[in-house]
């Protein structure tokens, strides 16, 4: 899913990845208070403003619609 929306909206928006398993993902997860066991899917504005942030599986139908909600104009 993400690699198809990454593809998809690469041009217009940045995808990252946080692996859990490495300190810099640890240290992501800690300064943002997100529950280490799951997976998660935060939106920062241009600004790095956090303005979405989901916890747990998301449907694939869901994460498209935000992406193209967040969309720069």
């Amino acid at each position: 899913m993400w690699a198809d929306l990454e593809q998809e909206y690469g041009d217009r928006i940045e995808f990252f990845s946080v692996d859990r398993e490495t300190e810099e993902g640890r240290e992501f997860i800690r300064e943002h208070g997100l529950p280490v066991g799951q997976p998660g899917f935060v939106v920062y504005n241009a600004a790095g403003e956090v303005t979405y942030a989901a916890l747990g599986p998301t449907r694939p139908d869901g994460v498209r619609d935000l992406v193209e909600s967040v969309l720069p104009q």
